[in-house]
């Protein structure tokens, strides 16, 4: 069992990055499809019962510039990572998957690699924060059928060069696994200078 410390840390890290994910959607989707400045971009002629693509193809009008190179641009994904097509019930197995192989190696871990234990919190955090929405999520353009089950993204920086919208859960994800790989790394080469050590003590 890990000590209280370790599992409090572990808990906070987990709870403030997936409230920052689903707030930040929240905040972002409602203030944009609600601001007239948007809306009267809309193509009110393009509506088609029943089908929720006219509405996906309706976000493209929900552009904000944040900072140079940054916008939010309201976009929805059906699939997985980088929009690839999977269905929900594959995707909520890879996700409850994930989410016992992060307790799993939180348990086996050192009781001092808060590295690891921040980079699993962050992708427990994203994980779930993507599950939510696949599960829960409903995104109403006004005069269109609400686009369901679907992950809510926004962060666009296709103005630098990279081509995917994406949200904060996936930032999360992304950092998770570098800070896992930086850690495996450190660990490798503490190793070898152990053994090297050990060689020539030997010698």
């Amino acid at each position: 069992m890990r000590k209280p410390s370790s599992i409090a840390i572990f808990l906070a890290i987990f709870v403030v990055a997936l409230a920052a994910d689903l707030v930040s959607k929240h905040v972002v989707f409602e203030s944009m499809l609600s601001d007239p400045k948007y809306l009267a971009e809309v193509d009110t002629g393009a509506t088609v019962d029943g089908d929720s693509r006219a509405a996906r193809a309706q976000l493209g009008v929900f552009r904000h510039q944040v900072m140079p190179g940054v916008r939010f641009s309201l976009s929805t994904n059906p699939g997985a990572v980088f929009g690839l097509r999977m269905p929900r019930w594959l995707m909520a197995a890879a996700t409850i998957a994930t989410i016992g192989i992060v307790f799993y190696f939180f348990a086996v871990s050192d009781a001092r690699a808060w590295t690891v234990h921040t980079a699993l919190a962050l992708i427990l955090g994203g994980a779930l924060g993507n599950l939510y929405d696949r599960l829960f999520s409903s995104v109403v353009v006004p005069g269109y059928e609400a686009i369901r089950y679907q992950v809510r993204d926004f962060i666009d920086c296709s103005q630098i060069g990279y081509k995917w919208i994406f949200n904060v859960a996936d930032a999360w994800l992304v950092i998770g696994v570098a800070l896992l790989g930086l850690h495996m790394i450190g660990e490798s080469i503490r190793e070898r200078r152990s053994k090297d050590e050990a060689r020539t003590t030997k010698d």
